[in-house]
């Protein structure tokens, strides 16, 4: 019977080693595929796959899906696509397709692009995949039995199994339509939960809806009452504002008059404080002015106490040092005298201490050497004790040679260490003699190194002082020639020079007004503002000459110049004035040169004052009197000619050239006592360098005679430490010989005892156990007692250390005394500093009582002018604060109009905004009927606060309430049709569980019976079942294989062998194919592992399903090809692509062999 569905063609281009177009026509029947391995046979089972529509690599033996295109070879290049076509026969319309053949193509580009198509038409892989599942063909492609898929089947369990039956069973479609369900349910479940939700929410939202509307009616019933009880409440505040503005206008006025009152008087005091001011200042500028200088003497005086006391201290310094510098010195070198007998004994304690270690060292030593050597003659048997007793024999005698010889070597040092040292001694007496000598010479070099020292630092600070002084004339004089130049720049146009020169010669003329007057540079400019015109003018002798003079000027075609006569002088007036307001009269300040008359005549009604204000204040008082400042202002009680910003008058620049003259001499005796000190520094310089050189050269000589002498002292001192040793080493060398020629008078008798008789070896033996006990008590006692020596020799040489230490601090300290002599002439002129510093002190102190009482004076004025100014400042402040509190007031005023004027306001905005109605209407509001007892205010506050009680209110409350019910009313709907979904569907679910259940129960007893059949097939008198895992459970039950081989009891598979497990894996695939047969089957080298016997029972399971379905069987054995319909020979030639040969055969006569015809296209 052929198979109505079954494969036509399968052709291939690119697809792995396929690189040419290759087509293979399949018939009914078994096609065979055979070929060398490597040539791609299984390439072809891999494309069948994956046209068919598989997606895991895995199954394709591959990493990625690009890999099944054609990657080249030596020869040919890669392409760039893989394609596969598979014609199906569907006469019997097996696929629901309604025509005869239907060919599924798949592509796959490089790019990872694919194209699907069923008979040329554009499709899914997911359409080509649900085609093939209703025909047997299932996506899991149990049909295709790979490489793999045997070892799969024989390590599958039993869900693995289950699967491969339900596949066969066509129970795939109603698991995937009971997983939809599933899904679907789940669904729904969702969306019910979702709808109840939604359902909660409307019912929750209309519940605050019905609220809702209830409170709207109470707002309105609320918002008439009060808009009535608001618009009469308006009304009445609009009447007591208006009121309180009224009154508010009236004090206004009141507050206004008390402040203009106030102001008058603060103007008053405010014009005399500025003189009080002033007053208070000046007599603070004289207190000042004492009191810096009272500081200052009181500073001097301190420092020449001090001064006075540090110079007594160091005189007593230098008196008790001279007188301990000797006794120093003695006691010094009589400590340098016993510590060097000290250190000579210290040397010789060290050294005997040494020699003593020595001995006692190596007295240990040798009898450690016997006591080892006894103890190895205590192991050793007679023989051995011989010949160790003959080796120390020997030993001894060469240490004997050796000791001698050292001997006389150590003989040898010692005479020569004791001749160096006699020389170091030698040469340490006259070390000493020499620095003694040096010593005597050192302390007066030193002492007139430090007097020239001193004297050239006194010339130093002496040059120093003048350089500075120079300095200082020279800037003074700079200075006062700039300022003559200035003010003759300044004063360059006022008047004629050449007019000046003709009238200072005609006779007569005294000379300028302001060389007569003595003026003092601090006080040109207040003079040259008190003559004002005749500051230039020229001094006559009497008044009868003026009129000459006047004449011959302008005879000679001169003029511009003022001339004025000395009289007899008068009456000072400004003296009564100076006197009454606490100033000075300007005359009493000029210079004692001054011509007394002229200034009576110019500056008799003129008083000095510190600050313009206060001038003015003054002249108030007395009209007839002029005033000036230092800075060259002039009051008058008419008006105020300020100073000039330069100060260039004829008086300033007379004085500027005074200044000039006096800073030009004052330069020239400060360049002379520079000259002076310079000459006296260089002298004092150059003996200081004289008596430097000599006292470090004597300094010099005596470091190197004190450091020689150490040196040599040293050098004895280590000379005599080596002859200790020497001897050290002497002495134990002695106790050496001792030691060996005891141990030699033992020795002897030992041996020839050991080399007598028995008893005579036998005492030997005694005698040697004795020997070895004292040894050890010797050698114990010994090491005690090089202990005890080596702590005596180490205590000793520490001593000598610290005593060498000692003796060179002694050294260098006899050094430092000799260099620190004193000088009598430094304690002389101490004392005399000091006399000078007390007499300068005691002048400071005088002056500072007279200072003292100035102070006190001017304490007591400033007190007075102190007590007026806090007075008027008092009043002052009192009127500041009665103006500020009436300008507060009027400001609190002003303040709470404004309130009431907003607040007026706001009152009638409020009436327009809450109940729109104006003033007039709010006025003639009629009062509201309330309760008796009800205050309007607050019943009207009540319903405001019951109004945001309710707060906003929704007036669409119950339309909205009637949509929210509708809703409500159609998802109640809604959700009883989800709820009659959802068990529709669990009605769908249970139907799907039963079939899916009866399908895998009968599609279960039919492969068990078929694979019984297989079993018996390929196991001969063996038997084989399929059993349920859960019996109970058909939906989920897995299914394990039993197979029990004729004469064994075990009938798992993995208890089997390899051959016999692989037939139990075909027993049941085959089953399978058997129970629900496909169209087709292909089998990948399934009988590989079988042998002859097996391989013909294989056959025989082929042969059952010759006539049902299609088979394609790729394999290497020979009898599986003679059971071929078709044969095809799949070859590669080296470097190129799979190429595929066919061979028919005539199902009635099958030749062994035949002609191969190439199917590659």
């Amino acid at each position: 019977m052929i198979p109505a569905l079954h494969l036509r063609t399968l052709t291939l281009v690119g697809f792995k080693s396929f690189a040419d177009r290759t087509r293979l026509e399949c018939e009914p029947g078994v096609t065979v595929v055979v070929g060398p391995n490597g040539t791609g046979k299984s390439n072809l089972v891999d494309a069948l796959a994956w046209v068919m529509g598989t997606q895991a690599t895995s199954a394709l033996r591959t990493q990625r899906m690009e890999d099944v295109i054609f990657a080249g070879t030596a020869t040919r290049p890669a392409l760039g696509r893989a394609e596969v076509s598979l014609t199906i026969d569907n006469a019997d319309g097996g696929l629901a397709l309604e025509v005869p053949e239907v060919t599924i193509t798949r592509r796959l580009y490089r790019d990872g692009a694919s194209e699907y198509e069923i008979n040329g038409t554009s499709c899914r892989l997911l359409d080509i995949q649900e085609l093939l599942a209703d025909s047997g063909v299932g996506r899991h492609q149990h049909v295709i039995v790979g490489q793999g898929r045997m070892e799969a089947v024989l390590n599958a369990g039993p869900e693995e199994h289950r699967a491969v039956i339900e596949e066969a069973a066509g129970v795939i479609k109603h698991r995937l339509r009971r997983d939809r369900a599933v899904r679907r349910l789940e669904t729904t479940d969702v969306d019910v939960a979702r709808l109840q939700d939604l359902l909660g929410e409307q019912q929750r939202r209309m519940g605050p809806l019905r609220r809702q509307a209830r409170a709207a009616e109470r707002f309105e019933a609320l918002k008439v009452e009060w808009r009535a009880l608001r618009l009469w409440v308006g009304g009445e505040q609009l009447r007591t504002v208006g009121g309180r503005l009224a009154e508010l206008a009236r004090a206004e006025a009141e507050g206004r008059a008390r402040l203009e009152a106030a102001l008058a008087e603060r103007q008053t005091v405010m014009g005399d404080l500025p003189r009080l001011q002033e007053a208070v200042e000046a007599v603070g500028r004289h207190l000042e002015r004492d009191t810096a200088a009272a500081a200052h003497l009181e500073t001097v005086a301190e420092r020449l106490q001090r001064i006075a006391m540090v110079a007594r201290e160091r005189r007593s310094a230098l008196e008790g040092r001279a007188e301990g510098a000797g006794q120093r010195r003695r006691d010094l070198e009589e400590e340098r005298v016993d510590l060097r007998e000290r250190l000579a004994a210290a040397v010789e304690e060290e050294g005997a201490a040494r020699v003593e270690g020595q001995r006692r060292e190596a007295a240990r030593r040798a009898l450690e050497d016997e006591e080892r050597s006894l103890a190895e003659q205590g192991r050793l048997p007679a023989e051995g004790v011989v010949a160790t007793l003959r080796g120390d024999l020997a030993a001894l005698e060469a240490a004997a040679q050796r000791d001698e010889g050292e001997a006389l070597a150590l003989d040898e040092r010692r005479s020569l260490v004791s001749a160096q040292v006699a020389a170091a001694g030698e040469e340490a007496e006259r070390l000493r003699a020499e620095v003694g000598t040096l010593e005597g010479e050192a302390a007066p070099a030193a002492a007139a190194g430090r007097e020239a020292a001193e004297r050239a630092a006194e010339a130093a600070v002496v040059l120093e002082e003048a350089r500075r002084a120079l300095g200082e004339a020279g800037l003074a004089e700079a200075s006062a020639r700039a300022r003559v130049e200035a003010l003759e720049a300044a004063a360059a146009g006022l008047s004629d020079p050449e007019a000046r020169r003709r009238a200072a010669a005609i006779g007569g003329v005294l000379g300028p007004v302001a060389a007569r007057l003595d003026v003092p540079s601090s006080l040109a400019a207040a003079v040259d503002a008190a003559l004002g015109p005749w500051s230039e003018a020229f001094a006559v002798s009497a008044p009868e000459s003026l009129p000459g003079v006047v004449s011959a000027l302008k005879a000679a075609g001169w003029g511009g110049v003022g001339f004025v006569a000395t009289g007899e002088g008068g009456g000072v007036a400004a003296h009564a004035v100076a006197a009454e307001a606490g100033v000075e009269a300007l005359v009493d300040l000029l210079g004692p040169e001054a011509d007394a008359a002229l200034a009576a005549e110019l500056l008799g009604d003129v008083v000095l004052v510190e600050g313009w204000a206060a001038a003015w204040s003054l002249v108030q008082r007395f009209p007839g009197c002029r005033a000036v400042t230092t800075d060259g202002d002039l009051v008058t009680a008419y008006g105020v000619r300020a100073a000039r910003f330069d100060q260039a008058g004829p008086t300033v620049l007379e004085g500027a050239r005074v200044d000039l003259e006096r800073a030009r001499v004052a330069a020239a005796r400060a360049s002379s006592r520079h000259n002076a000190a310079r000459r006296r520094a260089e002298d004092s310089a150059a003996v200081e360098a004289a008596a430097t050189a000599e006292s470090r050269r004597v300094e010099a000589r005596l470091g190197e005679a004190a450091g020689a002498l150490q040196r040599a002292e040293r050098s004895s001192a280590e000379g005599a430490a080596e002859l200790a040793r020497l001897d050290a080493r002497r002495a134990a060398l002695a106790e050496a010989g001792r030691a060996r020629l005891e141990r030699l008078a033992l020795l002897r008798p030992q041996i020839e005892a050991f080399e007598g008789e028995e008893a005579a070896r036998q005492a030997a033996w005694e005698a040697l156990a004795r020997r070895r006990e004292e040894v050890a008590a010797r050698r114990e006692a010994a090491r005690r007692a090089g202990e005890e020596a080596a702590g005596a020799a180490a205590a000793a040489a520490e001593r000598r250390r610290l005593l060498e230490r000692r003796l060179d601090e002694v050294h260098r300290l006899i050094e430092d005394v000799t260099g620190d002599q004193v000088d009598p002439g430094e304690v002389d002129r101490l004392g005399e500093i000091e006399q000078r510093a007390r007499q300068g002190r005691e002048a400071g102190q005088r002056h500072l009582e007279v200072l003292r009482e100035r102070q006190r004076e001017w304490r007591e004025r400033a007190a007075s002018e102190g007590r007026d100014l806090a007075a008027a400042q008092q009043r002052r402040e009192a009127l500041e604060a009665a103006v500020a509190a009436g300008r507060e007031a009027l400001a609190a005023v002003a303040v709470e109009a404004a309130a009431l004027e907003v607040r007026l306001e706001g009152v009638a905005e409020g009436l327009r905004r809450d109940v729109d109605a104006s003033e007039e209407k709010a006025l003639a509001a009629p009062p509201p009927e309330l309760d008796e007892g009800v205050v309007p205010e607050e019943h009207l506050a009540s319903l405001e606060a019951e109004i945001r009680r309710i707060g906003l209110v929704n007036p669409l409350a119950a339309a909205e309430y009637q949509e929210l019910a509708e809703r409500a009313s159609f998802l109640e709907g809604q959700l009883a049709d989800l709820e009659g979904s959802r068990r529709e569907l669990r009605k769908v679910i249970a139907a799907l569980d039963e079939e899916i259940g009866r399908l895998f129960r009968a599609a279960c007893d039919d492969i068990g019976r078929r694979f019984e059949e297989n079993v018996s097939v390929l196991f001969p008198g063996g038997r084989g079942r399929l059993v349920l895992t859960a019996p109970d459970d058909p939906l989920s039950s897995g299914v394990e294989i039993h197979v029990q081989p004729m004469g064994k009891k075990i009938s798992r598979l993995a208890m089997l062998s390899g051959g016999e497990r692989s037939l139990a894996a075909l027993a049941f695939l085959f089953a399978v194919f058997r129970a629900r047969p496909s169209p087709f089957y292909v089998l990948d080298e399934v009988e590989a592992a079988l042998d002859d016997a097996n391989l013909r029972r294989f056959i025989r399971l082929v042969a059952t399903l010759r006539d049902s379905s299609q088979l394609v069987i790729i394999t290497h054995q020979q009898q599986t090809m003679e059971a071929a319909d078709l044969l095809y020979g799949v070859t590669m030639e080296p470097g190129e692509s799979s190429r595929v040969l066919a061979k028919r055969f005539d199902r009635a006569v099958r030749p062994a062999g035949g002609r191969l015809q190439d199917a590659a296209r």
